[in-house]
């Protein structure tokens, strides 16, 4: 299965490119989380798409709720929400989100998906995993599950693109272009090897990396960047030219193009065979 191992290679270039352990850096985006859903428009974008009805006898399965953009408009909406969440930073403040809100209807399984999802119990009606599965290496295993437990799953990933500033200052600053996760290149060929077939729609989003002033900017990516105190005017000086003030904040604005790929699971053979599933797409 060449497209599988085309996803797993990519899975093991991020991590080994990667500077810091996913639960690292987690616990230091936490807190910005919000603030990023806060500037930009995804989550009203994809909730608009969602396959309906949702209503109060649906069951909804989420992978990687992080902080809660989608699970607490869900939540306050849809029967029950099992949330797959491995990282106890972005737990405790989802869980401080929910009980500020009022909401005992989400339960949160404090597992990765590889693992969390033979602790659940189906059938769900709907499952969403937003920008969740770009780490996952068993991902066939992942998606067979998935088909199975739920009637309908959609998955929104990034397409592999990178603005043009943001690949001028990591080469500058980093020496070399960011590995891209695995993204709707590597997903879709997947897809199709397990006998899975998704409906793709390629959404332009918002991407705005907003700040309360201009020291905050250069301190932010300073840390993406993993730079130390000895380049902070020369990342001033790089930044400052894509920066727009805006009212009282600062901010790099921008737009990419997501996918958002919808899988029913009544249209899926997904037998875990690449050969049988090839000889169902030739006929």
């Amino acid at each position: 299965m060449e497209a599988l191992k085309d996803w797993q290679a990519q899975v093991s270039a991020c991590r080994q490119a990667r500077q810091r352990q996913d639960e690292t850096m987690w616990r230091q985006l936490a807190g910005w989380y919000d603030t990023w859903v806060e500037h930009n428009d995804y989550v009203e974008l994809v909730l608009s798409r969602l396959p309906t009805p949702l209503g109060a006898q649906t069951r909804l399965l989420e992978i990687g709720p992080g902080s809660g953009a989608f699970t607490l408009p869900l939540a306050s909406t849809v029967r029950e929400v099992v949330a797959l969440e491995p990282s106890p930073a972005m737990r405790r403040v989802l869980e401080h989100k929910l009980a500020k809100a009022g909401l005992n209807n989400v339960r949160i399984v404090p597992e990765r998906v590889e693992e969390g999802l033979h602790d659940v119990d189906g059938p769900f009606d709907l499952t969403l995993a937003s920008h969740s599965l770009y780490n996952v290496e068993p991902i066939a295993d992942v998606i067979r599950a998935l088909v199975s437990l739920s009637r309908r799953t959609v998955v929104l990933m990034g397409v592999g693109e990178q603005p043009e500033w943001y690949r001028r200052i990591h080469r500058r600053f980093r020496g070399r272009d960011r590995t891209p996760s695995p993204h709707l290149g590597h997903f879709y060929p997947v897809l199709l090897e397990l006998g899975v077939y998704a409906d793709v729609e390629v959404v332009w989003a918002s991407a705005n990396y907003v700040y309360e002033s201009e020291e905050a900017l250069v301190d932010w990516w300073a840390h993406h960047l993993h730079l130390n105190g000895d380049h902070r005017e020369t990342l001033q000086a790089a930044l400052l030219p894509y920066a727009e003030r805006r009212e009282n904040e600062i901010g790099i604005y921008g737009r990419r193009r997501m996918a958002l790929l919808t899988i029913d699971s009544k249209r899926s053979i997904c037998t875990g065979n690449g050969d049988r599933a090839a000889r169902h797409n030739s006929q």
